[in-house]
């Protein structure tokens, strides 16, 4: 559950971040890179605990395309527009499917069934 929450403020972030860039400061690229990498094991980290996998399956596969993303980026120029959208969007699915996995906790009626 801390993991997931954790999960939200990192996606919480990097929408912000995304919207605002000179937020993150001089190194954005860098700085996105890691964010996305601590997405990743913190959804890793997230799985264990989590009442179904696919919420954790979300946030990983979100953190690898936004690495794949911004190392892309920082390789040969990527499109702005393409940047934006794809840290704005990493960040908000992220964040909404963590915040959701930290909440959703099924009645141990309802596992049974």
């Amino acid at each position: 559950m801390i993991a997931n929450l954790l999960n939200t403020l990192v996606g919480l972030w990097l929408a912000h971040a995304a919207i605002f860039p000179d937020t993150a400061g001089k190194g954005h690229d860098r700085v996105v890179l890691i964010a996305a990498i601590g997405t990743i094991i913190l959804a890793l980290w997230a799985r264990r605990s989590d009442a179904s996998a696919w919420q954790s399956t979300t946030t990983i596969i979100t953190g690898v395309l936004l690495a794949f993303l911004e190392t892309a980026n920082q390789l040969m120029h990527v499109s702005d527009v393409l940047m934006f959208w794809g840290i704005f969007w990493a960040g908000l699915i992220s964040a909404t499917v963590s915040l959701w996995a930290a909440l959703y906790r099924p009645s141990q009626l309802a596992r049974a069934e």
